[in-house]
């Protein structure tokens, strides 16, 4: 397992099962096509990484994005969604087969409108520094 599946699977495994909704690993098609019954949910996104390394030490730095959609008018359950995933997530002692994870910060949040003007779109992004064991 490399660092990106870490990472994936640390978030993954926080979060799914914690969540009030279904949180995905593969995006299922754009929301603007779903059903209104298909939401809330949540889809670990895109991630980037860079090596954290020294002498003795194989290590990366992952950022990972999360993406909460709702229905619901208002802000309300999507931002309630995003601090259920901030309680599992922030400062937490993720775990990944192979690798020590040595914390997961959260860089920001953010939440929008779609363009249906119904949909809301909320977005995290978490930073998680690991070493490889």
């Amino acid at each position: 397992m490399g660092f990106e599946t870490a990472a994936q699977t640390a978030i993954f495994a926080a979060l799914d099962g914690a969540m009030s909704c279904p949180v995905e690993d593969t995006p299922p098609p754009l929301p603007e096509g779903l059903p209104d019954s298909d939401f809330p949910y949540v889809v670990i996104g895109d991630d980037t990484l860079v090596a954290d390394e020294a002498d003795d030490v194989i290590g990366a730095q992952a950022t990972i994005t999360i993406h909460f959609w709702s229905r619901v008018p208002g802000n309300k359950q999507v931002k309630a969604l995003m601090g259920e995933a901030f309680g599992r997530l922030h400062r937490a002692a993720l775990t990944a087969p192979g690798f020590k994870l040595l914390d997961c910060l959260r860089e920001f949040s953010t939440v929008s409108v779609g363009p249906d003007g119904k949909t809301r779109h909320g977005v995290q992004r978490y930073r998680i520094i690991m070493h490889k064991e």
